[in-house]
C-alpha cells in the first residue's frame, strides 16, 4: 500500500478496535487501511445517533472565546488578516461566532445537521454538508480554518486542494491536528508496546490519519502552501484519553482479574504520565496538539 503523502511503500503497524493501521517508514504517516466507506462514517460519526458531537450550547453569546480560538485569532490579527473566513467542520459555530465578533465575515460548513442548525440559529452563515458541496468561488476566502478535521477525512490531499482553490493568493490556511511525534504520543506508544495497553492516540474510525510535523508539511507543500508557522498545545483531557481506551467497557463485559488489573494499572500509569506531560509542557518543543499557519503561494 503506497503512502498517501509521499508515495513510498507502507507496512502493517498495529490494530485497534478491529481497524488495521499502516505506517510509512519514510515520512511516518499512520492511517487506517482499509478505510470505512462514506455510509459507515456518516452513521458512526456524523449522524445524531452516533453521539460523537455531544452536548452543544444553543446560545453562542453565552460561550467564551477558548484559549485555542484566541491564539488562532490573535495569530491572524498579528498577520493583519481580515475579510472572509471559512471554518470547515465548524460544529455548532463557536469559533465562527468569536471570529465574527473580531470583525471577520464568517462562513462555515458542517456535516452534522443538529450542530449546523445551532450555528444557523445564531445567525451564522453555515452550510450543512461537505466542503466540496458548498461550491465556493475561486480565490474567495482570506483565511480557512481546518480545526481537527484533516485527520477525519478520507482524502486529506483532496481537502487541501479544494482549500487552495477557494483561498485568495497569499491567503492563510490554519490546520490543527494531533501530533504523532509528541512526547505524549511516543510515551503512550511505549506503554502499548511493552505492556500491551491499548494506545489512546489512535481513535478509529474517527481519526483515519495520524500526522506529524514532517509529513503534514510535506502534504501542505505538495498542495501549494508554504511559509509555515507552527505552535503546539496540550493533549485532550485525561478523561478523554482514558475513555478512548475502552477499558471500563471491556471490564464490564468480561469481569476477569486480567481486565480489572489492566484497568487499574492503565489508569494509574496514564494519570502519572499525563501529569508529567503537563509539567513538561513549557519545555516541550512538540506537544500533542499541533497547529500550523501557512500561506497559499
Amino acid at each position: 500500500m503506497p503512502c498517501h503523502v509521499c508515495g513510498k511503500i507502507t507496512e502493517y503497524f498495529l490494530e485497534k478496535d478491529g481497524y488495521s493501521y499502516q505506517k510509512c517508514s519514510f515520512c511516518g504517516l499512520v492511517f487506517v487501511d482499509p478505510q470505512p466507506d462514506d455510509e459507515y462514517l456518516d452513521k458512526e460519526i456524523y449522524s445524531e445517533k452516533s453521539g460523537y458531537q455531544g452536548h452543544k450550547k444553543k446560545d453562542l453569546s453565552k460561550t467564551k472565546e477558548s484559549p485555542h480560538a484566541r491564539r488562532i485569532l490573535n495569530f491572524l490579527e498579528k498577520k493583519s488578516v481580515v475579510g472572509n473566513l471559512l471554518d470547515v467542520g465548524c460544529s455548532s459555530g463557536e469559533f465562527l461566532y468569536h471570529a465574527k465578533q473580531r470583525g471577520f465575515n464568517t462562513c462555515g460548513v458542517e456535516l452534522n445537521e443538529r450542530t449546523a442548525s445551532i450555528a444557523q440559529g445564531n445567525g451564522l452563515n453555515v452550510i450543512q454538508g461537505e466542503l466540496k458541496d458548498a461550491h465556493y468561488d475561486d480565490d474567495f476566502f482570506d483565511t480557512i480554518f481546518l480545526g481537527d478535521i484533516i485527520e477525519h477525512v478520507q482524502d486529506p490531499l483532496g481537502l487541501l486542494k479544494e482549500c487552495y482553490r477557494i483561498l485568495k493568493p497569499e491567503g492563510v490556511l490554519i490546520v490543527s491536528t494531533p501530533n504523532l511525534d509528541s512526547f505524549w504520543a511516543k510515551k503512550t506508544f511505549l506503554l502499548h508496546k511493552f505492556f500491551k495497553m491499548p494506545w489512546s492516540v489512535l481513535t478509529p474510525p474517527h481519526h483515519l490519519y495520524q500526522f506529524s510535523k514532517n509529513n503534514l508539511e510535506m502534504l501542505l507543500r505538495e498542495t501549494g502552501f508554504g511559509s509555515c508557522e507552527w505552535w503546539y498545545e496540550r493533549p485532550p483531557t485525561l478523561k478523554y484519553e482514558l475513555g478512548s481506551l475502552h477499558l471500563w467497557g471491556k471490564f464490564k463485559r468480561n469481569r476477569t482479574f486480567k481486565n480489572f488489573f489492566m484497568l487499574i494499572f492503565t489508569f494509574g500509569t496514564y494519570t502519572k504520565l499525563y501529569g508529567l506531560n503537563f509539567l513538561l509542557t513549557p519545555f516541550l518543543n512538540k506537544n500533542f496538539g499541533m497547529v500550523i499557519g501557512c500561506k497559499k503561494l
